[in-house]
């Protein structure tokens, strides 16, 4: 007899805002696949970046996901806000159950 694991409950609710105007949202079901929507729309607008701007997005990328990771296993929200002028891009993460 095999037994499935529990079912998690918890959610991740993900947001993009550009100068506080909501451009998107989505309803994660683990830290991974939120960290997934991130990382799609960041590489997304990566080639319209600055080169300052694209190297925090590239930080980010290659070293804060783990990061973020591991506060959003431990129940935190993680945020990621990049700056290019006058434009201001943001993504939020917020376990919900």
């Amino acid at each position: 007899m095999t037994t499935q694991p529990p079912h998690s409950t918890q959610v991740y609710y993900c947001e993009c805002y550009v100068n506080e105007h909501r451009l998107g949202i989505y309803d994660a079901h683990s830290p991974r696949e939120a960290l997934r929507w991130v990382r799609i729309s960041l590489m997304m607008i990566a080639i319209t970046l600055d080169e300052e701007t694209y190297k925090q997005a590239r930080s980010w990328l290659d070293h804060g996901q783990q990061a973020a990771g591991h506060d959003l296993e431990a129940g935190k929200p993680h945020t990621l806000t990049l700056k290019q002028r006058t434009t201001a891009a943001t993504w939020t993460i917020s376990p919900i159950a």
